[in-house]
């Protein structure tokens, strides 16, 4: 699934790879729908949506009875980056706004509960939370309210959240656990600005690692396979933001989508770990921007074999993976 431009509406489309067959999912002119993303043990699409620049709500739509509901309703409340479980019908999110401030926190469809699990204040802030292999624990980034420094925490349920990683020489972010949940892999620069490295630590802290960092380049995204010691990665040390796959342990990276006319984002994983989704634009635009109907024929999404061969291509953003429909 993806998201489109809909008579200057952001609407989410899931659209089959074997004949490029499309269906709408949502269909709101008011509303503003982004980054969609499907649980296989809940059978359910996630998704954020806004009313008019409000506040982003967490929308839960099941397949089954094509019907959409809100996970809560908090007008007072910007809820973001929703992220599943991979083991259960759970779906953690960092929010702001309300009591308390901001945190983490986790709903349980089964059950219906909703509760904070990793609180944070009002001078500091929980962002892109990410599950570990066995649904855990969580890893996320926590940022102070000024913007400037950022670091990684674990969190688990009942629990106080332990800090992973606190230097406030560096600014760590998007951090991703490794299939075997052995390490977790993040982004690190330096807290007055530059490019970011890859690099790994272990889930208990303690030394780090670096995977990948090319002098004056920019590592800007690092994706572990689902089912191999390799990594996604976005950097542009070639003069463009590039897709690569590289080994776990440490290598050289190898460019998958070799077109020079081309920027990419956003790699997502097939559940399989043979494909590869990603945002691709032109390389005058930029990054792509919600909500932008300008350039929006040149933003699309393509999916990659682990060879490099374009499987797919159409028009759209965001994409995330689902079981086809009949």
């Amino acid at each position: 699934m993806l998201v489109r431009i809909v008579d200057g509406s952001n609407e989410i489309v899931r659209v089959r790879l074997a004949d490029s067959a499309a269906q709408a999912i949502t269909a709101t002119p008011g509303v503003e729908e982004s980054w969609p993303f499907w649980s296989a043990p809940a059978g359910r699409l996630a998704y954020l949506a806004s009313a008019s620049g409000a506040k982003h709500d967490i929308v839960i739509w099941d397949p089954v009875r094509a019907a959409a509901s809100k996970l809560a309703r908090t007008p007072l409340r910007d809820e973001q980056w929703p992220v599943w479980s991979p083991r259960r019908p759970e779906i953690a999110f960092a929010f702001r706004g309300g009591k308390p401030p901001g945190g983490i926190a986790l709903a349980d469809l089964a059950s219906g509960t909703r509760r904070v699990i990793a609180p944070a204040g009002w001078n500091d802030y929980f962002l892109r939370p990410g599950f570990s292999p066995d649904g855990d624990w969580l890893v996320a980034q926590r940022r102070d309210a000024n913007g400037r420094g950022s670091s990684l925490w674990r969190i688990r349920e009942g629990s106080a959240p332990q800090p992973l990683t606190q230097d406030p020489l560096w600014f760590d972010a998007k951090p991703a656990y490794t299939r075997d949940g052995r390490e977790i892999l993040f982004l690190r620069r330096a807290a007055g600005g530059g490019p970011r490295d890859i690099l790994a630590i272990a889930p208990g802290g303690g030394a780090t690692r670096t995977l990948a960092s090319t002098p004056e380049s920019d590592e800007r995204s690092v994706l572990p396979s689902p089912r191999r010691d390799e990594i996604a990665v976005i950097s542009d040390r070639d003069g463009r933001s590039a897709l690569y796959l590289a080994p776990l342990a440490g290598g050289a990276l190898r460019e998958l989508g070799s077109d020079p006319s081309r920027n990419y984002f956003s790699p997502r994983w097939s559940p399989d770990g043979e494909r590869l989704a990603a945002i691709s634009t032109s390389r005058s635009d930029g990054e792509p921007r919600l909500a932008k109907a300008k350039g929006l024929a040149e933003t699309r999404v393509v999916v990659f074999d682990r060879e490099g061969r374009v499987l797919f291509e159409a028009p759209g953003l965001m994409p995330d993976w689902m079981p086809p429909w009949r």
